[in-house]
């Protein structure tokens, strides 16, 4: 979310803590299945 803080994204997407997460670490891991194809 470029270069925001977790904190920073929860504020500004008013969702909880755990849920950004959640959401960065399966964009991380879609991207690295993409990636490894």
């Amino acid at each position: 979310f470029n270069g925001l803080s977790h904190q920073e994204v929860v504020d500004h997407l008013s969702s909880p803590l755990g849920t950004i997460k959640s959401w960065i670490r399966r964009g991380l891991q879609s991207l690295q299945r993409c990636l490894s194809v």
